[in-house]
C-alpha cells in the first residue's frame, strides 16, 4: 500500500473517530440537558405545590381566627395541620441545600404541631388569638418568599442557570411558634349543582324560528346584521343554538326550548379599549336587564377581563338578596354594550319563595360574630346549600385589610359559611 493511501486511510479513521466522539458528546449533552429540564420541572412543581398549600394554610388560619363556631374552628385547624404535612412533602423534593427548604419545612412542621395542640386543647385563649394573628403574618411572608423563589426558578430554567439562586431564605421565623402549656368572583357564584330549570316549568315550547327572533330582540335588533343556526344543546335545559353577527363581533346564544329564555350569550372575542368606567357599565347593565323583564336585580360584584366588564346580579325578594338566582352580564368597555350573559342559576332557581322571616334580630345575629372581624355592612340573604337554601344574615367585614363575608343562620344562629374575597389579576371588587 502506497504512503498516499495509508495517509488517506488514516485520515478517514481519524474523521470517523472524531465524528463518533462528537456524536457521543452531543448525545451526552442532550441527555444532560433533558435531565436538567426534568429536574427543573420537578423542582418547579414542588415549589408551586408548596406555595398553594401555604396559601391554603393562611386562609384556614384566618378562618379559624374569625369563626365563632368551635366545630368550624377545629375543622379549619385540622386543615392547617394536614397542610403543614403537605408542605413538608412538597419541599422534600427539593435539594436539601435549596434556600426554601430548611426554614419553610421547619415552619410548616411547627405550624402543624401547633394546630394539633390547639385542637387537643379544645378552646382558644386570648393568647392563642394573638399567636394566630402572628402566624397569619408569617404565612403571608412565606407565601411571598415561595412565590419569589418560583419566579427565580422559572427564569433559571430559561437561562440555563443553576437550579436555584445563591443565597438563603430568611430564617427569622425560627422561634415564631411558641407552644402553649400547642382564595372569587363573589359569593356563591357557582350556585347549585346542575338540574332542572324551576323557573321554566309550565312555559310553552318554542320553535327554532322563535329562538332566532328571541335572540335577535334580546341583543337588540338594531345591532344584529344577520342570524344563523348555531349548535343546539341537550342536557337538563335543552336549548337552540343561535349565531348573531353584529357589525364588529359575533355572538353565540343558547335559547331554552321551553320558554324561550336566554340561558347564555358569549362573544367571539374581547380586548376592547377601556373607555367606559365600571359605573357606566353597571348603569347600562341595570337598564338592559330592566328593559328585558329582569326586575329587582341587585349588582353584587364585578371584575374587568380583557376589555370586558363582568357584573354579577342577584335577584331580590323584599329586602332579601337571593344568591341562588344569579345572572352575570358581560359588557364591552368601549361602549358599555352587553355582549355576554350567563343565566343558568337564575332559570334553575328563580321562583317566588315563601315568607323570608328571620327568627333572630339583626342585633342578636351581630352578637354571634367574632370580635376580630370589623363589621362594615349587614344584610339578609338566601344562600344555596347542598340540601337546598338557607336564610342568613350576611356580615361583610375586614380583618388585616382583607374582606370577609360571614353568614349567620337567621333561624338557628349557627355559622353557615365564611368566605374571603380575593382581589385577583382581574380586579374583583364590590360594586
Amino acid at each position: 500500500m502506497s504512503m498516499r493511501k495509508k495517509y488517506l486511510l488514516l485520515s478517514m479513521v481519524l474523521v470517523l473517530a472524531l465524528t463518533v466522539t462528537g456524536a457521543l458528546a452531543l448525545a451526552g449533552w442532550n441527555q444532560a440537558q433533558g435531565q436538567k429540564a426534568r429536574l427543573h420541572e420537578i423542582y418547579q412543581g414542588a415549589l408551586l405545590s408548596a406555595l398553594r398549600q401555604m396559601e391554603d394554610m393562611q386562609l384556614s388560619l384566618e378562618k379559624a381566627l374569625l369563626t365563632g363556631s368551635s366545630a368550624h374552628c377545629a375543622a379549619y385547624l385540622s386543615q392547617v395541620s394536614s397542610g403543614g404535612a403537605q408542605v413538608q412533602r412538597s419541599l422534600s423534593l427539593l435539594p436539601l441545600s435549596h434556600p426554601a427548604n430548611q426554614p419553610a419545612v421547619k415552619f410548616a412542621n411547627q405550624l402543624s404541631d401547633y394546630a394539633d395542640s390547639l385542637i387537643a386543647k379544645g378552646n382558644i385563649s386570648s393568647r392563642d388569638y394573638e399567636q394566630l394573628k402572628n402566624l397569619i403574618t408569617i404565612c403571608r411572608e412565606y407565601t411571598q418568599a415561595l412565590s419569589g423563589g418560583l419566579d427565580r426558578l422559572s427564569a433559571a430554567a430559561l437561562s440555563g442557570a443553576p437550579f436555584y439562586p445563591e443565597g438563603e431564605m430568611e430564617e427569622s421565623y425560627d422561634s415564631a411558634v411558641s407552644y402553649p402549656s400547642l382564595i372569587y368572583d363573589g359569593p356563591f357564584s357557582d350556585g347549585r349543582k346542575p338540574g332542572a330549570a324551576q323557573a321554566l316549568a309550565g312555559l310553552p315550547a318554542i320553535t327554532r324560528e322563535d329562538a332566532e327572533r328571541i335572540a335577535r330582540e334580546f341583543v337588540g335588533a338594531e345591532r344584529v346584521v344577520r342570524t344563523a343556526r348555531g349548535a343546539d344543546m341537550g342536557g337538563p335545559i335543552p336549548c337552540y343554538g343561535v349565531t348573531l353577527e353584529l357589525n364588529d363581533i359575533t355572538l353565540e346564544a343558547a335559547v331554552t326550548c321551553q320558554g324561550g329564555k336566554i340561558l347564555w350569550l358569549t362573544p367571539d372575542h374581547a380586548d376592547f379599549p377601556l373607555k367606559k368606567t365600571m359605573e357606566d357599565c353597571r348603569a347600562a347593565a341595570l337598564e338592559f336587564l330592566s328593559a328585558r323583564g329582569y326586575e329587582h336585580m341587585q349588582p353584587t360584584y364585578f371584575q374587568v377581563y380583557q376589555g370586558i366588564g363582568v357584573i354579577s346580579f342577584a335577584a331580590t325578594q323584599g329586602e332579601t338578596i337571593l344568591y341562588p338566582d344569579l345572572i352575570k352580564l358581560q359588557l364591552r368597555m368601549d361602549n358599555a354594550q352587553v355582549v355576554g350573559m350567563e343565566a343558568r342559576n337564575y332559570w334553575q332557581n328563580h321562583v317566588p319563595r315563601g315568607l323570608l322571616q328571620p327568627d333572630l334580630t339583626p342585633d342578636e345575629a351581630r352578637a354571634l360574630v367574632s370580635d376580630p372581624l370589623q363589621i362594615e355592612k349587614m344584610q339578609l340573604c338566601l344562600i344555596p346549600t347542598e340540601a337546598g337554601e338557607r336564610l342568613c344574615y350576611e356580615f361583610r367585614g375586614t380583618f388585616q385589610d382583607d374582606i370577609y363575608l360571614l353568614y349567620i343562620d337567621a333561624q338557628t344562629g349557627e355559622e353557615a359559611d365564611l368566605l374571603k374575597l380575593v382581589e385577583g389579576s382581574t380586579g374583583l371588587e364590590a360594586v
